[in-house]
């Protein structure tokens, strides 16, 4: 649903505001569409780059601290949880500037500025402190580790880890056990999922 005018100016004031007393979490997103997505919780100390560049979903959890550069594009699915501190790259500009020195802030068109749009796949969950670099592609309900350093491709249901990530697992494992402890929950599950773990 489209977020009305009043709800529009009322966002960024309202996060403001929730400032007062700490890190917080905010309830309700109006999305650079105009999209008001309810279920959807954004801390008041994260810092999001060019948020019209911003596709988000609903049921979203974006964590204390964490920076998210739109940029170049930048696309978080459904259901998606980014933990604190977590730091997620359309961009870098680290070679350049060490190739072009002092002269780096003259010139318009760079080389070895790197640029790439970042897609986190629904139900996906990103752990605290974890890095996404430019390019960076996860599949539906996949999981990074806390600490990882990612940049890639990884397949649906993937278990992400280390420095420089690899895949390590697959979540559908360990949603297979707590699907057989509470299978009340396995149409849920399939509904986002598409299928059994």
């Amino acid at each position: 649903m489209k977020a009305s005018l009043a709800r529009r100016a009322w966002q960024p004031v309202k996060r403001l505001v929730s400032r007062l007393w700490g890190p917080r979490m905010v309830g309700g997103l109006v999305r650079g569409d105009g999209e008001f997505l309810p279920h959807t919780r954004v801390s008041n100390s994260a810092v999001v780059f060019a948020p019209e560049q911003l596709d988000v979903g609903d049921h979203v959890f974006i964590g204390h601290f964490s920076v998210l550069d739109a940029t170049y594009g930048l696309r978080i699915g459904e259901g998606c949880q980014i933990g604190f501190f977590t730091g997620v790259f359309t961009h870098s500009s680290h070679a350049a500037i060490r190739l072009y020195g002092r002269e780096y802030v003259k010139v318009p068109h760079k080389q070895a500025y790197y640029t790439a749009s970042v897609d986190i796949g629904p139900y996906s969950f990103v752990g605290a402190h974890a890095t996404l670099l430019p390019g960076t592609r996860l599949g539906k309900g996949s999981l990074v580790s806390a600490y990882s350093l990612v940049q890639g491709e990884f397949p649906d249901f993937a278990i992400v880890a280390g420095q420089p990530a690899k895949q390590v697992g697959d979540t559908r494992h360990k949603d297979a056990q707590l699907l057989r402890q509470h299978p009340e929950l396995a149409a849920h599950y399939q509904a986002w999922a598409g299928c059994e773990p």
